[in-house]
């Protein structure tokens, strides 16, 4: 009996431990979630292994697998991880300065390694991509969630139309950066920020 009692004891407090904030679980899932964005970083989506994060962070591959599945789960559950880091959008209450802040964002993203080599193996879907897109379809809804509140704030204090199709608006704003950063290798300069922000709110009505 007093064994029994002993491990229970064991028991409770491992289990504490491991659901604790700051406890052996969430240092475990901060270990992978920084390995997978180094690795994301050195290697790109494609070439990136399961292994290979595993080792970085000091885990076996089985307490991956375990926890997010496959390589698709776990790099979008980084990507949206390191979202919930970021700030949301601005409310100045000035459209254009609102436009600007996000746009220095989008700028900000394309200086890290592994949102970059993640973006430039996207391709036209096809039965080979070997799951990227599924990726990118569980990122994406929660970058725009972030981005439209600018043009739903806007459209409540009248600043848009009342038809404003904000989710359009967050890829015609953001659409020309990547088009002249990934395709043309041109620098995001605040002159070509202005410039874009300018073009959308013209192209929206902005009042």
């Amino acid at each position: 009996m007093a064994n029994d009692v002993s491990d229970q004891v064991k028991h409770s407090r491992s289990d504490a431990a491991t659901a604790r904030p700051g406890g052996r679980t969430a240092r475990t899932g901060r270990a992978v979630m920084d390995a997978t964005i180094a690795e994301l970083g050195e290697v790109g989506y494609a070439a990136l292994r399961i292994e290979s994060v595993a080792e970085r962070a000091g885990v076996n591959k089985t307490t991956i697998y375990r926890r997010w599945g496959d390589k698709a789960n776990l790099v979008a559950a980084a990507f949206i991880e390191r979202q919930g880091e970021v700030s949301p959008p601005v409310d100045t209450g000035d459209l254009r300065e609102d436009l600007l802040a996000f746009l220095r964002e989008v700028r900000k993203a394309f200086q890290s390694p592994w949102i970059t080599a993640l973006i430039r193996e996207t391709g036209p879907r096809s039965t080979g991509d070997d799951g990227i897109h599924e990726v990118l379809d569980k990122i994406w809804p929660a970058r725009f969630a972030l981005s439209r509140a600018i043009f739903v704030n806007a459209v409540e204090r009248g600043d848009l139309p009342p038809d404003t199709d904000p989710d359009f608006l967050v890829q015609a704003t953001a659409g020309p950066l990547y088009f002249r950063q990934l395709f043309l290798g041109h620098e995001l300069t605040d002159d070509f920020l202005a410039r874009t922000a300018d073009l959308v709110l013209r192209g929206a009505g902005s009042r």
